[in-house]
């Protein structure tokens, strides 16, 4: 499991379009991907939001 945390939504979809755009990284994630063992070879992205509550009580 990969964890990454982004500043923002504009930092999380920069880091998207250099991954879909940069041939090395392709490459690698291709490497990565067949490293997968054969019946999990799925990646499954998921997007979740940190919030953080601030009791001033």
């Amino acid at each position: 499991m990969e964890i990454s945390k982004y500043k923002d939504k504009d930092d999380y979809q920069n880091s998207i379009d250099l991954i879909n755009t940069e041939k090395e990284i392709q490459i690698l994630f291709g490497e990565f991907q067949s490293l997968l063992v054969s019946e999990k070879q799925e990646i499954i992205e998921e997007n979740f939001l940190e919030k953080k509550i601030i009791n001033n009580y």
